[in-house]
This record gives structure tokens, sequence and C-alpha cells, in this order.
């Protein structure tokens, strides 16, 4: 593929930065666009231009316009459904009016290519699993509804212009995910705890199940939809298909962290929690002929010797 000039909103978050790490390493420009509310400076790729601005303000994208790009990857809004309901109003704002600001932005200046990470709370308490993505969406969190909110607007502008493509993600993980955040990321919440050397701390029964996939995989899927026609105008799940209750992960990165019998407490669960999710990911396979390489052990083992290494750095 000839060098092209990317966008990445949300590029000193977790997924955004590996985004930009990869784009950077296959020789394409990337303009990162952040307001660091949770990401952080230092996630961001020297090689990028830093861009810090709040998306949904729309007075801030004029300071876009010295940046030239063809594709934008959003990824940048508030992140956990817990949060959203401290602050619905940030919430909306970070994913309905940031989106669609951003989407005008590109059909105006004409950018034909925008790739956007949805997730799976969109599909609320699930009727059938794994759920794929004609399964109906009963928004549970404000977060759910906000995202959902945006893949609308993706449906209209996909019709004004703007080449569309949303992925609906699950439980991505993996090396460099923010442990401080214990409001988002099942795996990244519970090794903190183990790095802290307290007990970890369950919101919810041990039972709860989720669809874990490895940041690498995630990164994977994007870079292959980006020129693909078969995604345009589409959404896709991006899970691996493989169901994980919180008892096996748990034993995962206990295991990985060399202390099996580590303590764990248990508490009420969050709003708007739900209790099992897991992708059915065909439509991804057939379009994309993705699969996800990493499997939950060697990826909860990278993930936590890579925490480790960092935890006991002078």
């Amino acid at each position: 593929m000839p060098a092209r000039s990317v966008l990445v909103t949300g590029g000193a978050g977790f997924i955004g930065a590996a985004i930009a790490r990869e784009l950077l390493a296959r020789g394409h420009a990337v303009v990162v666009a952040d307001n660091l509310s949770t990401g952080r400076r230092e996630n961001i790729p020297p090689a990028a231009t830093f861009v810090e601005m709040d998306l949904s303000d729309r007075s801030a994208y004029a300071c876009l316009d010295e940046h030239d790009f063809d594709t934008v990857f959003h990824l940048g809004a508030q992140s956990s459904g817990e949060a959203s309901f401290a602050d619905p109003w940030y919430d909306f704002n970070s994913h309905a009016t940031a989106t669609f600001l951003l989407l005008d932005a590109c059909r105006r200046r004409g950018v034909q290519r925008f790739l956007y990470a949805s997730s799976m709370s969109v599909y609320g308490d699930p009727e059938y699993l794994p759920v794929d993505e004609a399964h109906p969406t009963r928004p549970k969190t404000f977060y759910a509804a906000g995202k959902l909110a945006a893949e609308s607007y993706l449906r209209l502008f996909s019709t004004l212009g703007v080449a569309t493509t949303a992925f609906r993600m699950f439980s991505v993980y993996g090396p460099g995910q923010n442990l401080d955040n214990k409001m988002q990321g099942i795996a990244s919440i519970y090794l903190s705890f183990i790095l802290e050397g307290r007990p970890i701390t369950v919101k919810g029964a041990k039972d709860r199940f989720r669809d874990l996939v490895y940041i690498d995989d995630v990164v994977a899927a994007w870079l292959a939809a980006w020129d693909n026609p078969a995604a345009h105008g589409q959404i896709y799940n991006l899970g691996t298909g493989a169901q994980t209750t919180v008892d096996a992960l748990l034993q995962a990165l206990t295991d990985s962290a060399g202390k099996p019998n580590y303590p764990v407490e248990f508490a009420a669960g969050t709003p708007g929690d739900q209790h099992g999710m897991v992708a059915n990911r065909a439509k991804l396979t057939r379009d994309l002929g993705w699969t996800p390489r990493v499997d939950l052990r060697t990826g909860i083992s990278r993930m936590t010797q890579f925490h480790i290494e960092r935890h006991q750095a002078p």
C-alpha cells in the first residue's frame, strides 16, 4: 500500500496508540488527536504529529486545518460504561457530538474513509449467544447509548460520501493497557490489584463471562478493513468467539503472575453491567479474512510480564 496520512483520534490511549504505532511501522504518516483526559502523552509515538483538542468542541476543529489526512481512525471517547453514569452529558458529547462533528469535518474536506470504535455494550442483555450484528441493540448505560447514536451518524454519512466502518469491540486487553483506570478493562483492572499488592476486587459474580480479544489482533482487524471495499458501510463484531468466565480470567492472571492463590474479594456489580457476552465473528472473518491469532493464556502472559517489568523498573 502506498504511504498514506491518517488521523488517529484517541491516539494517546491504549488501542489508539497501538494502531498509531502500527501505521507508522508500515510507513504511513500519523496525526494523533487527543484531549488527554484519560490518554497519556507518553503513549503517543514520537514519530506522530500530536494535536491536543476536544473533539466535541466545534471551534477546536480549526486546529486540524493545517494537517492533511485521507483517513480517520476514530477511537477518542469516554471509555467506561460505569463512568458514564457519573456525567452522562460529558459521555454523550464524547460519543455522539464528537463523532458527528468529526464526520461532518471529513465530509466538508473530502476525507473519504472513516473507521470507528463502537462497543459490544450496544447489545445490552443478549437474547442469544454468540451475538451477531443483527442482534437487537438495547443499551443499558449512557456509554452504550452514545456508541449507538454515533453508529447512526456513521450510517447517515456513509450515504454522503464518507466510506464508514464500525467495530463493535469486545473486551480488548494486552500490554500497555492503563492499569490506573479501575472503571475500564476487565483484565487490566484485576491485574492492577495484583501489582498493587491488594486483594483483587471483583464487582459482580465470578460466573460472569466476556470475549477477550488481544490488542495485536484488534490492530490487525482495523488494518485489514482500512483499504477493503467489502468493509465500507459495515458494522463488525470484533471479538474472538471464545467465552471466558471471570473465574477463568482470574486463574490465568494469578498463574501468569506466579501467585495462583492470590486473594479475591467480591463486591456488588456496577450499573448496566452485562452478565455475559460473546461475539459471533463470522461476518468479520467472511469479509476480511480475519481470525484471532493470540489465545488467552498467551495474551495474558504477555500482558502480565510487560506490566510486572514496568512496575519493577526504577
